[in-house]
C-alpha cells in the first residue's frame, strides 16, 4: 500500500470521527431548546456549517482515494 494511500486512510477515518462528534454535539444542542423556544426566538436551530464542512472533506478525500485505486 502507497504512503499517500494510508494518509488518506487515516485522514478519513479522522474526518468521519470528528463529524460523528459534531453530530453528537448538534442533536445535544437541539435537545437543549426548549418547546416554547420557536415561539420566542428567530434563530431556534444550531449552525450546520461545521458539520457540511466536514461532509465536503470526507467527500473530496473519498474522491482522491478512489483516483488512487
Amino acid at each position: 500500500m502507497s504512503k499517500k494511500k494510508e494518509v488518506l486512510e487515516r485522514r478519513l477515518a479522522r474526518l468521519e470521527s470528528s463529524l460523528s462528534k459534531e453530530q453528537a454535539r448538534t442533536t445535544q444542542v437541539m435537545n437543549n431548546i426548549g418547546w416554547g423556544t420557536g415561539m420566542r426566538c428567530t434563530k431556534c436551530t444550531p449552525s450546520f456549517r461545521k458539520e457540511d464542512e466536514l461532509k465536503e472533506k470526507i467527500r473530496l478525500v473519498k474522491t482522491e482515494l478512489a483516483e488512487l485505486n
